[in-house]
């Protein structure tokens, strides 16, 4: 275009500029639709041998709007994939906010059918997708280290207040296993007891 400009011939400079603006607007418009989605939930998980934490990154627009941990430690004995399909039956099913993709990292064997259940009740198309590359599996990284470190943080705070019963109590160790007894009665009648037992795991 420059070239044409310097050599006096406006016109095919002219359309040389046209061209490469349409080129332009065209690679614009195709980062756009591929960064702006309408609505993407990213969801990561960690665990260890004290539990699970399945953490939610809300995306709306390119761009993270809040996010969301949850603690399922019933869950840690079992795989991935299993725990990833059970919390999304749990979190979305009979949910009014539904987003358009839900982003895993990785597949899940009842995957084709949740999306099929998920986009019935959505009244629109709903996706379920482990990303292989680019942003979104960046997110979906981001999220799985959130969760590692959120998981973390949790069992660092536990130790905490362990050592300070263990300080309290005056006891040799730190303590292996706690149960707490909670008795509840109407007038003396009808009473109802629940036991909850803690036990720590060995280093």
């Amino acid at each position: 275009m420059k070239k044409s400009a310097i050599k006096q011939q406006y016109e095919e400079a002219a359309n040389l500029r046209d061209k490469i603006q349409a080129i332009e607007n065209i690679a614009q418009k195709q980062k756009v639709s591929n960064m702006v989605e309408n609505n993407i939930d990213v969801i990561g998980t960690a665990k260890n041998d004290m539990g699970v934490c399945v953490e939610i990154f809300f995306v709306r627009g390119s761009k993270m709007i809040g996010r969301e941990h949850y603690f399922l430690n019933e869950l840690k004995d079992m795989e991935t994939k299993e725990i990833l399909s059970g919390f999304i039956k749990e979190y979305y099913l009979g949910s009014e906010n539904v987003p358009s993709k839900i982003m895993i990292e990785e597949e899940i064997e009842d995957e084709e059918v949740l999306c099929e259940i998920l986009s019935e009740n959505a009244g629109r198309k709903v996706e379920i997708k482990s990303p292989k590359k680019g942003e979104k599996l960046r997110f979906v990284e981001m999220a799985k280290n959130n969760a590692k470190v959120t998981l973390e943080n949790k069992q660092e705070d536990k130790y905490e207040i362990l050592n300070e019963i263990k300080d309290k109590l005056d006891l040799a160790e730190l303590p292996r296993k706690i149960e707490t007894f909670d008795i509840s009665n109407i007038s003396g009648t009808n009473i109802v007891a629940r036991n909850v037992c803690n036990c720590r795991p060995v280093k």
